[in-house]
């Protein structure tokens, strides 16, 4: 009875996985986010089989946990009622099969995701997987997208994409999004990293697609919390898109609203992959 209690209070168990270093921020972007009820479980990797666990209130944390028991200690301590989401914020990826196992939701959040993104295919069918860089690329995706109702942009044919971005794994997954869904063959794209940036800028700072008689550009404002999202061709039109907050608590707080699988993060990530960054 006392188990059915604590579960009805929690909408979800969300299990961060990574550095110590990587944890804490992780912790307390959660801990923002106490009115949607989550029981959280903080996990650093090591070579321990039986780590002491720590709890408090809603918090478990584990240090030292040798990969191969990570399943075993999610299996253990999630809410078995109640859908589980892993953050992954870096690690020995040979614990990532058996996560992917026992998780309804696999978050990657690396700096580097090479290795992560090879792997995240075979996960596909079997857990919804996505990516944080794919959170943060939401405005973005929609402002181009909004600006496809014109229809001098739909009917265009690019020849050209250019994306200048402080994270070029961003810049990667940006393209990968639009190869996959306009089905792009012969396009080049030329993706420059933007050295500039302070930390914690928007993942992209410009966009330009250019097609024969048609251009368009989504561009930071100098406030760095609005897009400019420019056609220049037939007709001059432009449409001032707010950016969301990018912060961990707001981004993970979208990603605790979705339950189902994601074929278009799918479809870039794959199509991502084949972009040289």
């Amino acid at each position: 009875m006392k188990t059915d209690n604590i579960d009805r209070a929690f909408t979800a168990t969300v299990v961060v996985v990574g550095p110590e270093e990587r944890l804490a921020e992780a912790g307390d972007a959660l801990e923002s986010l106490g009115h949607i009820g989550v029981k959280t479980i903080l996990i650093s990797e090591g070579d321990e089989s039986s780590p002491e666990a720590r709890v408090a209130a809603d918090v478990v944390e584990i240090s030292g946990l040798a990969p191969r028991y990570l399943n075993n200690a999610v299996a253990s301590l999630r809410l078995s009622s109640l859908p589980a989401l892993v953050w992954w914020r870096g690690g020995s990826t040979e614990a990532l099969d058996d996560l992917a196992a026992v998780a309804d939701r696999l978050v990657l959040d690396v700096e580097s995701p090479e290795e992560e993104w090879r792997l995240a295919p075979g996960y596909f069918e079997h857990t919804a997987i996505t990516d944080l860089r794919w959170t943060r690329l939401t405005r973005w995706r929609l402002a181009l997208a909004h600006l496809f109702d014109l229809p001098q942009v739909s009917e265009s044919k690019f020849r050209r994409l250019f994306i200048e971005a402080p994270d070029p794994h961003a810049a990667r997954l940006f393209a990968g999004w639009l190869r996959a869904r306009l089905g792009w063959t012969g396009v080049e794209i030329d993706i420059a990293k933007n050295w500039d940036a302070e930390e914690g800028a928007p993942p992209l700072t410009l966009v330009k697609l250019e097609a024969e008689r048609l251009r368009i550009s989504l561009e930071l404002n100098p406030g760095r919390d609005c897009l400019a999202a420019t056609v220049d061709g037939v007709e001059c039109s432009t449409r001032i898109v707010p950016l969301a907050d990018g912060s961990l608590a707001s981004l993970m707080a979208e990603e605790l609203g979705v339950r189902t699988r994601d074929v278009a993060f799918e479809q870039a990530l794959t199509a991502a992959q084949e972009i040289a960054g």
